[in-house]
């Protein structure tokens, strides 16, 4: 593959955009983490995640929460996602890309069959949590989950394929931890994270670019990308009981660098090698939990996110060529309130609030894998006691998205020096919203 090619120079810009997408990418929570890890959490729209304490599920949260489960117990659960995220608008060349002027008339719109597509996908986020108590003091911990996740699925159709057709980003992490319970007020934990991530994104190359500016199909031609890697970082905890009614949670959850290695393909055309390096951001959680009374208790949370680290991504192709791309992302907050309410010995009722502030800074710097934007949850869920060492927990939530514009281009690439603009302009406007339903099940061991 020649870099000086026009072929080859759209194709490096088209595969980095591809990348970038899905690094960047997720459908649940803004930016790209789940928080999904709890369905006893979730009823009260995690808050209390940190500090409420109620199953083995919440030492993802705050891994000093060890301290208040006794002997070995065990949680996992299920959240089935059910995503609407519905385009409407149009594609066309970019009028300031560097040696495509528009046309007399302006920039044509892309030939495309389809300007109103639904992107989202339904999907599911399973989690597992052991604790088993080793003395009086310490308590060992074990979670595996899916920490950033995607899917997105255009077809070839969409007015945007040349930004993105289908694309899906998965991780798993391990995180073994252990926690110490200093005296009856002050509990600390720490844990390691192994995190394996996987990225595949699909795409349509525009072939007749730059020669043909009409907007034909005549040569486009599909594109994957596949890469993979692991990585690693590390969590802290500490839960404070200033009285027997109130619990405050303080955790911390490190970055994890990921240099993502694997495999491009434009069929017929190119084959290759890609790599793209990416930093997960670190994240500091605020937890508080007040028993009001034997039924009645509240909660609330504040997360910040280090969505800053991710100001740029720089991609290596297996030619040689390197690009760097913008993206400007700010820190941003979660905040969430919550209650319960113990029914009676087998039954009790949660009910959360939250809102979940989105990093992209402007329509400008929004990309297509990701048309993410604020939102609110509304979270309703139960828990049972199915037997002395048996319960179960339900949850729904519905995440109500603001209308998310789009004005961006598909790549950012220094080939295009001094221009960074990709050739082809997404603008238009995305309703999207949420469901997802879940269920957990907790044993205690005797």
């Amino acid at each position: 593959m020649a870099t000086t090619h026009p072929f080859a120079r759209r194709l490096n810009a088209t595969c980095i955009a591809g990348l970038l997408s899905l690094t960047s990418g997720s459908a649940l929570a803004a930016g790209f983490a789940l928080i999904e890890q709890s369905v006893s959490s979730m009823g009260t729209a995690y808050a209390g995640a940190g500090s409420a304490a109620e199953d083995a599920s919440y030492i993802y949260f705050n891994p000093a929460s060890m301290s208040r489960l006794e002997g070995t117990q065990v949680s996992g659960g299920l959240h089935v996602v059910l995503p609407k995220t519905e385009f409407s608008g149009d594609a066309s060349y970019n009028p300031t890309y560097l040696g495509s002027p528009p046309p007399p008339s302006g920039p044509p719109i892309l030939a495309g069959a389809d300007n109103n597509t639904d992107a989202g996908v339904t999907g599911a986020v399973p989690h597992f949590a052991y604790v088993r108590e080793l003395n009086d003091k310490m308590n060992f911990g074990l979670t595996i989950n899916v920490p950033f996740g995607l899917k997105t699925e255009y077809g070839n159709g969409w007015v945007g394929r040349y930004s993105s057709t289908e694309g899906e980003v998965k991780t798993v992490n391990l995180n073994p931890t252990l926690s110490f319970k200093v005296d009856e007020h002050v509990t600390v934990g720490v844990g390691l994270s192994v995190m394996y991530a996987n990225l595949i994104y699909q795409n349509i190359i525009d072939g007749d670019f730059p020669s043909d500016t009409s907007g034909t199909t005549t040569n486009d031609i599909p594109s994957k990308i596949d890469v993979d890697d692991w990585g690693f970082g590390w969590n802290f905890g500490a839960l404070l009981q200033p009285t027997d009614s109130t619990r405050l949670g303080i955790a911390y959850r490190s970055k994890i660098e990921v240099e993502l290695e694997g495999d491009i393909s434009a069929a017929p055309a190119v084959t290759g090698s890609a790599k793209a390096d990416a930093n997960l951001p670190d994240s500091i959680l605020l937890s508080a939990f007040h028993q009001v009374n034997p039924q009645w208790a509240v909660m609330a949370d504040v997360m910040w996110t280090q969505w800053s680290r991710i100001d740029k991504l720089a991609f290596r192709l297996g030619n040689g060529t390197t690009s760097t791309i913008p993206l400007k992302w700010e820190d941003s907050f979660r905040y969430a309130i919550g209650t319960s309410y113990k029914k009676d010995d087998r039954w009790t009722l949660r009910g959360g609030l939250a809102f979940d502030e989105s990093p992209t800074p402007s329509p400008e710097f929004r990309i297509s894998a990701l048309p993410d934007e604020d939102r609110t949850w509304l979270t309703i869920g139960a828990g049972f006691k199915y037997s002395k060492n048996i319960s179960l927990d339900f949850g729904y939530a519905h995440l109500f998205i603001d209308d998310t514009d789009i004005n961006s281009t598909d790549a950012y690439s220094s080939l295009a020096a001094p221009l960074v603009e990709g050739p082809h302009l997404i603008d238009g406007e995305y309703e999207a919203s949420v469901d997802i339903i879940s269920a957990q099940v907790n044993w205690k061991f005797d």
